[in-house]
């Protein structure tokens, strides 16, 4: 199983705490944090 959700919160160290909530979590799955990052093209 793969995807992404784009969250928004006020630092890495609140999305992190909003990740321990999913419930992919519950049935093994991991999950990768991080910051995103605006391109100006």
């Amino acid at each position: 199983m793969s995807g992404y959700t784009i969250v928004q919160a006020p630092d890495i160290e609140k999305a992190l705490e909003m990740t321990k909530a999913c419930p992919f979590l519950d049935v093994g799955g991991t999950l990768e944090v991080s910051e995103l990052v605006e391109m100006n093209m």
